[in-house]
């Protein structure tokens, strides 16, 4: 500024570091480009543009809950279903796609029937292959505004039930191998012995084992 006497903003160094592709990571800065395209041409439906209706499967909230313990972290994916309330859940070792579509056909083999609308956030978890999933499924997307708890109140009031009454209660394990067969037995409890009764049983004990295919086993795929 004192050499060329002009003012240098923030602003300046921006558009010349992208003008001349001046980033310290290069090839971040180009996936980060491609992502924000896509989203520009593909406009994301809000919740607020869905009528809900009170009949099983119609809408299923899906979240992530992190768990941090010293230097590892762990995933429990979490859904909801709007009308009945059942709940299912599952640890993984990481948070990839691959890992929420694995989710999401188990999901849909527990149900037993087609799913017709999902609702997210905007976590990396959800998109790439677990787009794909939705699409093969036949299922609508629609996302959670922002910072809005009250567009996903269901799947809130169940994560926090999941970690304040089981998992944070002496029932904390990082192998998932050996915590997602305990967090059945709660799912069990949550869903069939409580006052939300959904008046069905699907056969969670069918879902224990991680080395299953679920996107072969849903009918009709």
């Amino acid at each position: 500024e004192k050499e060329y006497s002009e003012d240098i903003s923030t602003w300046k160094i921006e558009r010349v570091i992208r003008r001349y592709k001046l980033y310290p990571d290069q090839n971040k800065a180009e996936k980060t480009t491609r992502k924000r395209a896509r989203a520009r041409q593909k406009p994301k439906k809000r919740i607020t543009q869905l009528v809900k209706e009170g009949r099983p499967c119609f809408l299923f909230q899906l979240d992530t809950i992190v768990i941090y313990w010293n230097s590892l972290k762990r995933y429990i994916l979490t859904a909801v279903d709007h009308a009945t309330k059942l709940g299912y859940a599952r640890m993984y070792k990481n948070k990839s796609s691959r890992s929420a579509a694995d989710f999401l056909y188990r999901l849909r083999y527990l149900v037993g029937q087609p799913i017709e609308n999902l609702q997210t956030d905007n976590g990396s978890e959800f998109a790439w292959e677990f787009e794909r999933a939705t699409a093969k499924l036949g299922i609508q997307r629609y996302f959670s505004r922002v910072k809005t708890p009250k567009d996903n109140p269901e799947i809130e009031r169940f994560n926090q039930t999941l970690e304040y009454e089981w998992l944070y209660n002496s029932n904390l394990s990082l192998d998932p191998e050996e915590l997602n067969p305990r967090l059945t037995e709660w799912l069990v409890e949550y869903n069939f012995n409580r006052p939300h009764q959904i008046g069905v049983y699907p056969d969670l004990l069918a879902l224990q084992d991680p080395t299953h295919n679920f996107s072969l086993k849903v009918k009709g795929l």
